[in-house]
């Protein structure tokens, strides 16, 4: 045989091996999803992975032994696919299926924090601060409802809303169902729209009030107009800050706009925390087998650390709380669970929940704050506008997604003054453009 037909014979061997292995690489992930629909066993669904790894490797192993002239072809493949599958073994052992073990402390708690054990079966912590004696109290409590989903209150929100217990408001936050210091739900599965307006409701009944001032952020503003289009006869104001959309978050999730922060895209994911996502769009159950959920929170942290100064404009890092900043090298579990964001994301897909006709018809007082360097686009909170017939919209300079961390004392006094009814502190902002073209 001439020398260079040798050559490339062992040259094609060579590619041809590299794509037997990637082609095993995707059999092994790929017939594990497709078993995930009607298995929840990692067991199992390791199992085939395992079993579709090596059958290709064995198949491609043979097409490399005839490619490269050998004569042995079935034991080459044998021995090249045994090999090659006891590497992808050991790999899929410690990347994947090995529990990493909690390297984070408890997270931060207040000294006030309560527990309600709500008639929905969701378990949740919450913190009140009520009027000093003497102050009139304002039979309408202040309801938070924290972003995310999955995140939790932060002692940000306390510093902001507590103080207006002073002015006859009880003030109530809570961590929202298997968020922060509430419990986890039993099963992954649990978590939808309609469960935590449900737990909304609940924890109103438990307030003994007939009607709430809910001030909903980023995600809690979603939460928030979902509650109003099932019980718009239990709120009497609603304060959307940093809305998220009002429905379908995936439709917008490619439209964020982070020009006016510090950026910092999220870290890579842990093969491990991957899995687990990508089995959650497919079973449940499967990927919370997988992974259980105080696990995904610890291996949640290093993949959004870098995105912390997205919070906040350009410039102005040194304005988040120490808990952001030192995210990444803190001990202290900030307690956000990917579970809980991915449920509800997909929940918001479904039209059948889709709020917007419910609302057409509210006449609840709302407002709605912007920031100038928030990276949620204008389009969502607009479309709070177009659908709520008795909304303002309120644009405020050199403030990001959590809007406090920059303009605090502003924000409280807008909220105070629509809530008391006083003159407006900022002029509502009109107009469908977007304010950041017109006050660039």
């Amino acid at each position: 045989m001439r020398s260079w037909v040798l050559w490339f014979r062992r040259a094609l061997a060579v590619i041809l091996l590299l794509l037997v292995l990637a082609a095993a690489l995707c059999a092994a992930g790929l017939l594990p999803y497709f078993f995930a629909a009607w298995f929840a066993s990692i067991l199992l669904l390791g199992l085939s992975a395992i079993c579709a790894f090596a059958l290709v490797s064995w198949g491609g192993g043979w097409l490399v032994a005839v490619v490269w002239h050998t004569k042995k072809r079935t034991k080459f493949a044998n021995i090249f696919s045994t090999a090659l599958t006891a590497v992808f073994v050991l790999g899929l052992y410690f990347a994947v299926l090995r529990p990493t073990h909690s390297q984070r402390a408890d997270t931060v708690r207040f000294e006030n924090t309560q527990y309600w054990q709500l008639p929905t079966g969701s378990r949740i912590a919450y913190s009140e601060y009520d009027p000093p004696a003497g102050i009139a109290v304002n039979p309408d409590p202040i309801v938070f409802l924290h972003g995310g989903p999955g995140m939790r209150v932060g002692p940000w929100d306390h510093e902001l809303l507590s103080p207006l217990a002073a002015y006859g408001f009880r003030v109530v936050l809570f961590d929202q169902a298997g968020s922060g210091l509430s419990d986890y739900l039993p099963r992954v599965r649990d978590y939808t729209v309609a469960r935590a307006v449900a737990d909304v409701e609940a924890v109103r009944q438990e307030l003994g009030a007939d009607r709430l001032l809910l001030i909903g952020h980023s995600w809690g503003s979603t939460l928030a107009a979902s509650y109003m289009a099932k019980y718009p006869n239990h709120v009497a104001k609603v304060i959307f800050y940093s809305p998220g959309p009002i429905w379908n978050y995936l439709q917008d999730q490619g439209k964020m706009d982070f020009s006016r922060t510090d950026g910092g895209s999220p870290g890579f994911p842990s093969p491990r925390l991957l899995a687990a996502l990508l089995l959650r769009d497919r079973n449940p159950d499967a990927a919370q087998n997988l992974l259980p959920q105080a696990e995904a929170e610890e291996l949640l942290v290093p993949f959004i650390a870098p995105t912390s100064k997205t919070f906040v404009c350009k410039g102005d890092g040194n304005k988040l709380p120490p808990l952001m900043r030192a995210l990444a090298t803190s001990n202290v579990n900030p307690r956000l669970n990917p579970y809980v964001l991915q449920s509800l994301y997909l929940s918001t897909v479904e039209p059948a929940g889709d709020p917007h006709a419910a609302l057409q018809s509210n006449k609840t007082p709302a407002m709605i704050l912007f920031g100038e360097c928030d990276y949620v686009p204008w389009g969502s909170k607009l479309d709070y506008l177009r659908t709520l017939s008795n909304a303002k919209i309120y644009y405020i300079p050199r403030a990001g997604h959590f809007i406090q961390f920059e303009q605090s004392d502003l924000m409280r006094r807008m909220i105070l003054a629509f809530l008391q009814n006083q003159p407006d502190v900022l002029a509502p902002y009109s107009g469908d453009a977007d304010p950041r073209t017109v006050h660039p």
